[in-house]
């Protein structure tokens, strides 16, 4: 089967919203086995709207797949032109319309009512994140599904509601696997896996290259499950020390389940990441069991009278040195109590940098109740990169010393 994404809105071609929902809907498809050929956006312009329409319905696709302009007000057109260009008549839907009566209340503002317009042999898809329903529409051998455009709702609809849809659609059935590895780059992990590639050129392996990571998608045929399986064996042996999970997990979701099962906490004292390493933590359901209070001393003065670094250390070593930071996490630990201190200093740029310590230069300090460790690491890339590669790398290097114990 072979599918267009078609996204639809003002917002999304002009970039003031961010299209992540192709992005989603892609990987969800390749898990499926459907093949995305053509990604399109258009603004809320019918007669671009209804061109593409045309296109496809023309072409040898299987699948559109459309997202946006399900909504109330007057640029949401996307079911009524779709509707119009496949023949089929919108009539008021019982379901729909109790959809309205259940958020709303038995009175709400008259616009919503085309919400509840769907053709009769529609397959309506829930929204239980907002008003808008979606669609699954089948005419002259063609399916179009019309999703709506928030992501938060979005999602929720095509696993719950496509997904199931196409999946008995599938006359074969797709097998897939996930890795994420950190600490080693993607060209260098590309060398080192290179024999391996070679010995599994009939499993489709494909790299995802992300700040700090890359995810390992591996796809087969079920009629190749035994070779699947044995490249999946094979990796892991490889990749061992830079596997942080199979399961797309987020490096930081890792740490605050290692530390929820150590019972230890965690501080942070940053310089340079600026709050990113509390921050990224903090984003983790469940981290406010695991950390502790932490700070953001930018300056010299603040790692002196908050983290009771010495001045004469900062002068003699300088403010991005291995001495620094080992009396920031100790300061910390003095502060805090807290099992796991880490501190970090670096010169983010795109200023400040010299010969001796260029910029991208980060020392950074894990305080755990057994070892200590202070390592330092020069990161390429702009400010905000250098900052969000610093963040990474560290809890990279404390989710596998936490793991080791």
């Amino acid at each position: 089967m072979r599918a267009i994404i078609l996204n639809v809105g003002n917002e999304v071609l002009s970039g003031r919203v961010l299209n992540t929902n192709t992005s989603f809907l892609s990987i969800e498809l390749e898990k499926l086995g459907i093949n995305v050929d053509k990604c399109v956006v258009v603004g809320d312009d019918e007669n671009m709207l209804s061109a593409e329409i045309d296109s496809f319905m023309e072409s040898d696709f299987d699948l559109l797949i459309t997202t946006g302009g399900l909504g109330p007000t007057h640029d949401d057109f996307t079911k009524e032109v779709v509707c119009k260009k496949l023949g089929l008549e919108l009539t008021l839907r019982e379901e729909a319309y109790q959809n309205l009566v259940n958020y709303f209340g038995k009175e709400f503002a008259h616009s919503n009512i085309k919400l509840a317009l769907f053709p009769s042999n529609a397959h309506l898809l829930a929204n239980k994140c907002g008003t808008a329903l979606g669609a699954i529409l089948e005419s002259k051998g063609k399916r179009v599904v019309l999703l709506v455009g928030p992501p938060f709702e979005l999602q929720p609809m095509f696993i719950n509601g496509v997904k199931p849809y196409l999946e008995k659609l599938m006359d074969h059935k797709i097998l897939i696997h996930e890795f994420v590895v950190m600490g080693i780059g993607e060209s260098d992990a590309e060398d080192y896996l290179e024999k391996f590639f070679s010995d599994y050129k009939d499993i489709y392996i494909a790299p995802y290259c992300s700040i700090g990571k890359v995810r390992y998608q591996f796809t087969a045929l079920e009629s190749q499950k035994d070779r699947f399986l044995a490249s999946i064996n094979e990796f892991r042996k490889i990749m061992k020390e830079y596997i942080i999970t199979e399961n797309n997990e987020l490096i930081e979701e890792r740490v605050v389940s290692l530390l929820k099962e150590k019972k230890y906490h965690i501080s942070f004292a940053e310089s340079c990441t600026g709050g990113m390493l509390a921050s990224t933590i903090i984003n983790v359901n469940g981290s406010s069991s695991v950390i502790n209070e932490s700070f953001v001393t930018y300056s010299n003065e603040a790692k002196e009278k908050l983290l009771s670094v010495n001045k004469n250390t900062i002068s003699k070593f300088g403010v991005v040195s291995n001495e620094t930071v080992l009396e920031m996490a100790n300061g910390l630990y003095n502060i805090t109590n807290s099992e796991v201190c880490v501190s970090v200093s670096g010169i983010a740029g795109p200023t400040g940098g010299s010969e001796e310590k260029p910029v991208g230069l980060v020392h950074f300090c894990i305080k755990l109740p057994y070892k200590t460790i202070i390592e330092h690491k020069i990161f390429r890339g702009e400010r905000n990169q250098v900052r969000l590669k610093a963040t990474m790398h560290i809890l990279y290097v404390l989710y596998k010393n936490l793991n080791k114990n």
